[in-house]
């Protein structure tokens, strides 16, 4: 089998609105082979990088030589590639990637990271707004939910938790998990108003603390790590395995986050799987949203220490679904992922198991 050609696009499905935060466009990239198999990947290669560098170093090449293929760096950053080679190398074989890689799992639990629209730091809403929507999911079958440690008082999402635990209950009925995201808000915690934080939500039995300092501060995620108990997360920016290597072995994080898309793909998201094992660290998957989480949710049941899935982002009071409708114009199947009282069913066809219409999909306007 032999790689003809790669395409990448954007398309239309509806149109959208302002403040419309469903899919109402797409990216795609698509590889070609003279097999008559396509692969997808579902995000869009920027132009310059696919005729500089993907289309030279992939066509004519096996597109299910997948590891001699990423150790030429011909997809270094392209992780969108690396996704359609292995949709292609599992619909050659009529199986699920995950099934290529050692799983056969049929379900994965699965959480809910949740951002506002409006104001990035989320400060447009009371605690009891913020708290009552969570409960809201929660009803509706979410029982594990995160959201955006951003607040100008970094106490007032330990409140959330506080009050969310006063409308659902404990653990054991809902865990609550907050992103802070490094130094992405414009400012970074100090060391104590991180700590504060951090004992705030041990308190209320949070499931952990995500990249509370900026990312390169690994000696301020250690001495965190150390003097509180709930775990410190982090490591969904790392583009290569000595980034997860420090790390983990300089003790900065309780659980390593990788990203599928930001790490390489679904092999170096393997591999960083595998280091972690090795050094007694669960590895959690950072997720994505759409069809791009099809990646993610083939490796997260290959990796031990991985016990649930993220799915991000979700835009209140939107659900899933509300938000994947526009995807059904370019869906085989009824609608693209299932989810039920805290698990995501698998997809079941060979490949990613995203089933794109063509003949849909040649339909759609192209908008970059």
């Amino acid at each position: 089998m032999k790689i003809t050609d790669i395409k990448s696009f954007v398309v239309e499905l509806t149109p959208g609105a302002e403040g419309d935060h469903r899919y109402t466009s797409l990216g795609i990239t698509e590889v070609f082979t003279d097999e008559g198999i396509t692969g997808y990947g579902f995000r869009r290669t920027p132009d310059d990088v696919l005729n500089s560098q993907i289309r030279p170093g992939l066509i004519g090449k096996d597109p299910r030589n997948i590891t001699e293929i990423l150790s030429s760096g011909a997809l270094k950053g392209c992780a969108t590639v690396e996704n359609a080679l292995w949709d292609i190398s599992g619909k050659a074989a009529g199986v699920p990637i995950r099934h290529l890689l050692g799983s056969s799992a049929e379900r994965f639990p699965y959480y809910l990271t949740c951002v506002w629209p409006g104001n990035p730091d989320q400060s447009h809403l009371s605690v009891d707004e913020q708290a009552a929507q969570i409960a809201k999911y929660y009803a509706l079958g979410h029982t594990r939910i995160k959201f955006r440690g951003w607040r100008p008082d970094p106490m007032d999402d330990v409140r959330v938790v506080e009050k969310v635990r006063e409308l659902v209950g404990g653990r054991d009925k809902i865990e609550l998990m907050i992103d802070r995201t490094a130094h992405l808000p414009g400012w970074i915690w100090t060391y104590e108003q991180a700590k504060s934080v951090a004992l705030g939500l041990q308190e209320l039995d949070a499931t952990w603390l995500e990249e509370p300092f900026a990312r390169d501060d690994l000696d301020s995620y250690k001495r965190l790590a150390d003097e509180v108990d709930i775990p410190i997360t982090g490591g969904e920016f790392g583009t290569e395995i000595s980034i997860f290597r420090d790390y983990i072995t300089k003790g900065a994080v309780d659980i390593i986050q990788p990203d599928t898309f930001i790490s390489g793909g679904i092999w170096p998201t393997r591999q960083v799987g595998s280091l972690a094992e090795a050094f007694g660290v669960p590895c959690i998957l950072h997720g994505t949203n759409g069809p791009d989480l099809a990646a993610s949710l083939q490796v997260a049941p290959v990796i031990p220490s991985c016990r649930m899935m993220e799915v991000a982002l979700i835009f209140p009071p939107l659900t899933p679904e509300e938000m994947y409708a526009p995807l059904q114009r370019i869906l085989k199947s009824d609608g693209l992922y299932s989810f039920n009282q805290g698990t995501v069913l698998l997809p079941t066809a060979p490949g990613l198991g995203v089933e794109i219409d063509e003949a849909a999909l040649a339909k759609c306007a192209i908008v970059g």
